[in-house]
Parts: C-alpha cells; sequence; structure tokens
C-alpha cells in the first residue's frame, strides 16, 4: 500500500481553487463530505466548490477520485473502504479567528492513482511556504517546525491575527516571516 500525505495551513477558497484545477488537469471526480451533526457524502459540482467551502461551511472532506465515486456509505470509515483509490482533502476549520491544519492523503495500491495523487501533492508542496516554531501556549514551550508548510493566504490571515492551531489540540504554530 503506497501512502502519499502533506499537512498545511491554506485558506479554503485556495483549496478550492487548487482542486479546481486538479480537477481540471487530470479528469477527477469529486464528493464533498459532512461529519456533524449527521454524516453525509454527495457530488459536487466545481462551479459550487468554493462557495461550500467557505470559512463557516460545514464540509469537512472533499474526495477526489479517477472513477465515479461511491456516494452509499453512511459513515466515514464506510466511505473510505468502499472508496479505497481516493485523495482525501481534509478540511481544517477556518474561523474569523483560527485556522487549523488541512491534510492531503491518500493511501492505495492502483497505480495510475499513485501517480496522479503524486504529481497533486508536488503541485502543492511547491506552492507553499515553511518556516515556523510549533508553541504551546499552556506551557510556553516552543520548538522548530521544520516540516510545517502553509499557503501564502495562510500567511495573510496569519498577519490578520488569525492562529494557526494544529489539526487538533491547542498547538499554534508562528510563522517566521
Amino acid at each position: 500500500m503506497t501512502k502519499v500525505s502533506i499537512q498545511f495551513h491554506a485558506d479554503r477558497n485556495e483549496v478550492a481553487s487548487w482542486i479546481a484545477g486538479w480537477v481540471q488537469e487530470f479528469g477527477l471526480v469529486v464528493a464533498v463530505e459532512s461529519f456533524v451533526p449527521r454524516y453525509v457524502a454527495r457530488s459536487c459540482i466545481m462551479e459550487d466548490l468554493g462557495a461550500e467551502l467557505a470559512g463557516s461551511s460545514d464540509i469537512n472532506r472533499v474526495s477526489l477520485n479517477l472513477v465515479p465515486i461511491d456516494l452509499s456509505p453512511t459513515s466515514s470509515l464506510d466511505f473510505v473502504r468502499l472508496n479505497p483509490n481516493i485523495l482525501a482533502v481534509s478540511l481544517g476549520m477556518q474561523s474569523q479567528t483560527d485556522l487549523r491544519e488541512t491534510a492531503l492523503s491518500a493511501m492505495t495500491d492502483d497505480s495510475e492513482s499513485i501517480r496522479i495523487w503524486r504529481a497533486i501533492r508536488a503541485k502543492v508542496k511547491a506552492s507553499l511556504l515553511s518556516g515556523s516554531t510549533v508553541v504551546n501556549p499552556i506551557t510556553g514551550a516552543e520548538q522548530r517546525a521544520k516540516g510545517h508548510y502553509y499557503s501564502v493566504g495562510a500567511r495573510e490571515m496569519a498577519k490578520r491575527g488569525i492562529r494557526l492551531l494544529a489539526s487538533a489540540g491547542w498547538n499554534e504554530y508562528r510563522l517566521d516571516d
């Protein structure tokens, strides 16, 4: 099983724009998932994705695939089981005060999927910036975050005082620039 992944901070509008480009370039199928208050998976029209991913959106994950996506699952775990070759974009929560990390990930044996998911990861990584320190706001402990990536939009958000938070927990990232 080959794994492809990267975590980063990015504005949801940037993520929507990137996804739209990947869909067009690679001919991908898109589904969006909401986890709360009840699990829902549905197809998505690319023209609507930007609005759906806007800051207060209830979309938690966007899934991409080379073939039609099975939308019958009743849980996120079933979704992944029935769609084993997807590239999942797990969106970080975005609000007026906080931005959590987004994760792009896949785990598959399908060689064509692996090739395209690696190409997408390379595009994402090439468009990101790096250089930050992770800070525990409770203890004050801090450490250089060598593998932390963020977009231009996330940098602008941080400059406006929006906290860049880890995907879970309370740790914050302080950008170098």
